[in-house]
């Protein structure tokens, strides 16, 4: 089975986005002097913070289908394209959350608040 592919309709905005990364080190505090530091992970977590766009209410309702029914309400990986590298990434929500937001009073556009994950 193939992993999802995140909707191509859906674009993060770079207005408040955020890259975080774990760190990859383990840092010991000692008796005297300044503390030591060692690598202990070959990869870590990137979690990338932002905020997600539906240029239409059928759009919306579709991400919210995708969502519930593809990607088992957030618990699953999907592909879709880093917003900086522009390459394909594997990613998951973190928490399988999100927030919606209606953009107007009509209700015909929306953003969505996000936590993704991936490796790298």
């Amino acid at each position: 089975m193939t992993s999802p592919v995140l909707p191509s309709y859906v674009k993060f905005l770079y207005e408040g986005y955020q890259q975080s990364r774990e760190s990859a080190l383990m840092r010991t505090e000692m008796e005297t002097g300044i503390p030591r530091q060692a690598k202990i992970k070959s990869r870590v977590l990137t979690t990338r913070s932002g905020r997600l766009y539906m240029p239409t209410k059928a759009n919306y309702l579709a991400f919210l289908t995708w969502y519930r029914d593809e990607i088992n309400e957030g618990a699953l990986f999907f592909y879709m394209t880093d917003p900086v590298t522009e390459e394909t990434i594997e990613a998951r929500f973190v928490n399988g959350g999100f927030t919606s937001m209606p953009m107007s009073a009509s209700l015909d556009f929306w953003e969505i608040s996000v936590q993704i994950e991936s490796w790298g």
